[in-house]
């Protein structure tokens, strides 16, 4: 067989995370100043990772990659806080939940590339973009399937590496509806409260979650949650595909094909919530944004599972086993769900109920069972977030219900000075979560 054998692991793989946040004024309204801040932050401190999203109102943060928890998180929180002190002096907040819980209407960006998701979505239903956030997780592929020159995979027969691609790809897919429940930070979306994971319901959108007006609901193929892969052969004809009907779709818009050389890749151009990046990464991005805290427990339980599946080759086999016992880890295998239930009953349950849901509680709870045994005693203190979930069975979202609640709120659109109030509340408890988030750091140190 190709690749490394079993006395020989892997080297370990590097972690990258990229979060976003929106802009807010002193009152805890949304103001698009996204490129003051920018301005502020680049000459002041060029090694910052900040960068303009596709609206005047949100920043993209990020950490330089490492292959330890602690130390990407530790980056992370430098340029975090050095970006919140310099807002401040902006007299600016920094808002960083899944969605804002008010309404507003974002001032898109005029770039070609934003243009171009325009002209296909309409202008109407490109402006969810603007008003979603979200938590991107880095994992490295492993070595030796990616083409750095052509920024794509390589056809490789009888790859043992190319293979535990496949099987951390699955997993993921699989894991989606249990990383977005622990994550979930969104129950309104402009003031309505669709679910417990608003951001994820608009910006998915389409059949399986029952959202029309979803951002992707009738681009699903390139936003939704899609069907696990069976063969590396498989991944590359669906990246190539999707390729094709995008370029397809931008050819029937009368776009000149030359701006698809704006995208450097052919993996560039989708969206879906597991993705493998242009960078040489396999990306979760279709959790909510939320505290540090949560952040550095979720990038724990991707880290741990991914780690053990790509350096022990875990084959990650999908099986009504797994609807039984989802993650069960028996000898060299993880069994999962089928697809369909993922994409669908898991999904949905998972956006509009969260743990309220019976199917959901259970699944978070056997992942995390699972994550708890693959974990040293000091990791396990960064899921002692998840811990609380599961025993109260609530996530920040049904925190801010009952925020919202206190507030006299009961059904109908959320009040707007409610939702300004709710907003400012977790801005201010960002750098709090900051601080305390980096000295459970060091003190894993």
């Amino acid at each position: 067989m190709i690749g490394i054998s079993k006395k020989q692991p892997l080297k370990r793989s590097q972690i990258g995370l990229e979060v976003e946040v929106f802009t807010l004024d002193h009152a805890g309204n949304v103001v698009d100043k996204a490129d003051a801040l920018i301005k502020k932050v680049s000459p002041a401190d060029k090694s910052i990772f900040i960068k303009k999203e596709c609206a005047h109102n949100m920043v993209e943060m990020g950490s330089f990659p490492s292959t330890q928890i602690p130390n990407s998180i530790a980056n992370l929180l430098k340029n975090m806080e050095s970006v919140l002190l310099h807002a401040e002096k902006l007299d600016l907040h920094l808002y960083p939940l899944g969605t804002y819980p008010g309404k507003f209407t974002p001032k898109m960006r005029g770039d070609t590339i934003y243009r171009i998701k325009e002209s296909i979505f309409g202008k109407k239903r490109f402006e969810i973009a603007g008003r979603c956030i979200g938590f991107h997780y880095h994992y490295a592929l492993p070595w030796g399937v990616f083409d750095a020159r052509n920024l794509s995979l390589k056809q490789l027969i009888q790859s043992k590496n190319k293979q535990s691609l496949v099987n951390s790809y699955n997993l993921l897919i699989a894991m989606d509806p249990i990383l977005t429940t622990f994550m979930q930070s969104s129950p309104f979306y402009q003031g309505k409260q669709m679910g417990k994971d608003s951001r994820e319901i608009m910006y998915r959108g389409g059949k399986a979650l029952r959202c029309p007006e979803g951002l992707y609901a009738n681009f699903t193929p390139f936003g939704g949650l899609q069907a696990y892969k069976y063969t590396g052969t498989d991944l590359i004809h669906y990246i190539t595909n999707k390729y094709r009907i995008w370029r397809k779709t931008l050819k029937n818009l009368g776009i000149n094909l030359k701006v698809l050389g704006l995208y450097g890749s052919i993996l560039d151009t989708t969206w879906n919530p597991v993705k493998v990046n242009a960078n040489g990464t396999l990306e979760q991005r279709g959790m909510d944004m939320n505290h540090p805290s949560l952040i550095l427990g979720i990038s724990t339980v991707m880290k741990s599972i991914l780690q053990k599946v790509q350096q022990d080759f875990i084959q990650v086999l999908p099986s009504d086993i797994g609807m039984k016992e989802p993650f069960k880890l028996e000898k060299n295998t993880i069994y999962i769900p089928p697809d369909s239930y993922v994409r669908t009953t898991m999904q949905r349950n998972a956006a509009y109920r969260g743990l309220e849901s019976r199917s959901v509680y259970i699944y978070c709870k056997r992942l995390l069972k699972l994550v708890h045994s693959l974990t040293s005693a000091q990791e396990r203190k960064f899921l002692r977030p998840f811990d609380t979930m599961i025993k109260d069975r609530m996530t920040l979202s049904d925190h801010i219900l009952a925020q919202a609640a206190k507030r006299g709120y009961k059904e109908g659109d959320l009040p707007q000075q409610v939702a300004a109030d709710i907003a400012l509340s977790h801005a201010r408890r960002l750098y709090k979560d900051i601080v305390v988030t980096r000295k459970m750091v060091e003190n894993a140190g």
